[in-house]
């Protein structure tokens, strides 16, 4: 196997946690077990550069400038843009000499789609939005954007919901691979945490913002403690703009426990404690990072009938989807099944089970398949790295 210098682009800001940088840490990783150099480019917010954490080794983290927040699918992206992020591009294309560049969303506006017009070598893009009534951005620009796919070697959709999206509207051959996670990582062998995880605990994983549910889930938590009053809920995420809690009253608050934002190394403990995870999204939603991560620790998922999250529950027995929105029915949902030990313990192996499909082994091969291709692909297109 041919040893590759990778650089992996993220169009979003890597001071803030998500899904699409999260996918990137693993493949990192796993690039690097593989014996492929890596790093990652990303543009970051603030003045400072963040600590790159255990996941990164400092070194292979290339900052190529400060962040300004877009209003963009239904949520808020931190994404950096213009010359000076051009000019600092070409400087770390001209020293890297990568192999091969790995552009994560390279047609929004961003640092992706800046590295896309730069790279001198290979180009792999992977697709991770899904919209179910589609893109006018996508639309309106689609001649320019066409344009600058016929840069691109290779192309990944993370789902089918991915897939739709992006054949939709530049037509032609896709892998879907699908994000991955690390399921040594995240496990049924990891310890719960005490305080957490003695009776019944409902887990919620996600920012607080109207396209991550959580309204849905606060409106259905009366009804669930109606039902089973020593029943909690863990909030692990935060957000801007108001207080969601507001609508709960007193002796409501007293069940939820409020973490904020917490460190990448405490998630598995978090979801090894919790009796279900609950993701309450109300759409485009392409994958659906958080439910496999419960579903490696072997917790059972309840979740929007939505179409990404299809995508990862399958048929597989390890959760349960309620229709978006519909408070009433997660609420029926979520009582039920806390009543049935025996129901969640198997929901929980099924859940294990089918994360095996998402284990970063797995995702990383397909990955590496793709790389392969786009390298002969970039040769004949006369693209040059090394």
């Amino acid at each position: 196997m041919r040893r590759m210098k990778v650089g992996i682009v993220t169009p979003y800001s890597w001071s803030h946690p998500g899904g699409v940088n999260e996918h990137i840490k693993g493949l990192y990783r796993k690039l690097r077990e593989f014996g492929h150099t890596a790093r990652i480019i990303a543009p970051v917010s603030g003045k400072s550069a963040p600590e790159a954490g255990l996941q990164v080794d400092p070194e292979d983290l290339l900052f190529v400038g400060r962040t300004f927040p877009v209003p963009a699918n239904a949520s808020t992206a931190n994404i950096a843009f213009g010359p000076g992020i051009a000019g600092r591009m070409g400087s770390i294309l001209e020293d890297e000499g990568f192999d091969l560049l790995h552009l994560h969303e390279p047609l929004i506006p961003s640092v992706s789609m800046i590295a896309l017009l730069k790279s001198p070598c290979a180009n792999v893009a992977t697709f991770h939005a899904a919209r179910e009534a589609g893109s006018a951005g996508y639309r309106l620009a689609r001649p320019l954007l066409t344009r600058f796919l016929q840069r691109v070697d290779g192309r990944i959709a993370v789902s089918t919901s991915a897939y739709a999206l992006a054949n939709r509207y530049f037509p032609g051959l896709y892998r879907i691979v699908p994000n991955g996670v690390d399921t040594g990582i995240y496990s049924p062998q990891v310890e719960p945490r005490p305080e957490l995880s003695e009776g019944e605990t409902v887990l919620f994983v996600g920012r607080f913002e109207p396209r991550k549910g959580l309204p849905v889930l606060l409106e259905a938590w009366p009804s669930i403690l109606a039902q089973r009053p020593a029943a909690r809920l863990v909030v692990v995420g935060s957000g801007s703009g108001g207080d969601p809690f507001a609508c709960l009253e007193k002796r409501e608050l007293a069940s939820v426990v409020r973490c904020g934002r917490i460190p990448d190394g405490d998630m598995p403990s978090y979801y090894r404690s919790a009796s279900l995870l609950v993701s309450p999204a109300m759409g485009r939603e392409s994958f659906g990072i958080v439910l496999v991560e419960a579903m490696a620790a072997g917790t059972p998922v309840v979740a929007s009938d939505i179409p990404g999250y299809r995508d990862v529950l399958g048929e597989s027995g390890a959760g349960v989807l309620f229709p978006r929105g519909d408070s009433a029915a997660l609420a029926e949902v979520v009582a039920r099944l806390l009543a049935e030990a025996e129901t969640r313990a198997a929901m929980g192996r099924a859940a294990r089970a089918r994360a095996e499909r998402f284990s970063w082994d797995s995702v990383a091969r397909q990955v590496e398949e793709v790389y392969i291709s786009a390298l002969e692909a970039a040769a004949r297109r006369g693209a040059h790295g090394r």
